[in-house]
């Protein structure tokens, strides 16, 4: 992976609390939006949204082990916005509520 990609990356991941866009994630990479896609699909398998949305699970579940945040804040901390949405999507990825997945995975 070249740094500035992964300079981009490391950046996103610090945002996921944040709003992000593929332009936001081309402008610190400094490629256009559709180099990065094409890069971004060579380097890690996935386009850029789909990316950060496997981030921003990945962060909800690294919380839902590690703390005793509500639903709710966890869906701000990782960028889903609200609880519903988080569970949503939480449960389409890992084939379980955010509560089940506590239930059974905490550390």
């Amino acid at each position: 992976m070249t740094d500035r990609l992964r300079t981009a990356l490391d950046w996103a991941r610090a945002r996921l609390d944040q709003a992000l866009t593929i332009q936001d994630l081309a402008d610190q990479a400094a490629l256009s939006t559709r180099q990065l896609a094409r890069r971004m699909r060579a380097e890690t398998g996935s386009a850029p949204l789909a990316w950060l949305h496997q981030q921003r699970i990945a962060r909800a579940r690294e919380l839902l082990e590690r703390t005793d945040a509500s639903i709710e804040k966890i869906a701000s901390a990782c960028g889903m916005g609200t609880a519903t949405t988080l569970r949503r999507h939480f449960t389409r990825a890992a084939g379980v509520s955010p509560t089940a997945y506590r239930t059974a995975f905490r550390k």
